[in-house]
């Protein structure tokens, strides 16, 4: 599906949303395009409809802190599609999801003690901690702090360019 970046007023980003809820905004006056609308890059075309890829609220919004959720697919994005232990990358249905302090162990289900793992670092590691098993944490898990930085992760490099100039750092290198 086709994403369109929600800038605030004052051209923060505050949000990716879809394309259908972007033409919503835009037909009833509550966004306009933060761009120069006569450059055909800057649109999206969807069932021959032009929709700019960036939008800008009309109006000042009060954003609310969000939280990531605690999931499998995020865990693996944070990861990379890395197995962090023995730093191969896999496709998401051939890693499984290891609990660093084990679950047998009262292991608690948070994001700074599970870490994405391929079947055979899993069966390797069974109900052990790293150092038991003589297995090394490629890092040390983590909870990712900014959300639409995260979610930006899940997105192609090519979009996520195109983005860039909207955000107060670099993506690149973080």
């Amino acid at each position: 599906m086709k994403k369109v970046l929600l800038l605030d007023n004052h051209n923060h980003p505050i949000n990716i949303c879809t394309w259908k809820r972007a033409l919503i905004l835009l037909m009833k006056g509550k966004a306009e395009n933060a761009r120069r609308l006569n450059d055909i890059e800057n649109m999206i075309k969807v069932e021959n409809i032009l929709i700019p890829r960036v939008i800008k609220l009309t109006y000042d919004l009060a954003v609310p802190y969000k939280e990531l959720p605690f999931c499998r697919e995020n865990i693996l994005v944070r990861d990379d599609f890395v197995c962090q232990y023995c730093g191969k990358k896999f496709k998401p249905e051939e890693l499984t999801l290891d609990h660093v302090f084990p679950k047998s162990r009262l292991g608690p289900d948070i994001w700074e003690n599970i870490v994405a793992c391929c079947k055979d670092c899993n069966q390797k590691k069974a109900d052990r901690t790293p150092k038991e098993a003589r297995m090394k944490l490629l890092r040390r898990p983590f909870r990712p702090k900014d959300y639409l930085k995260f979610e930006l992760l899940k997105y192609p490099a090519a979009v996520v360019k195109y983005w860039c100039e909207f955000f107060a750092y670099d993506l690149a290198t973080s």
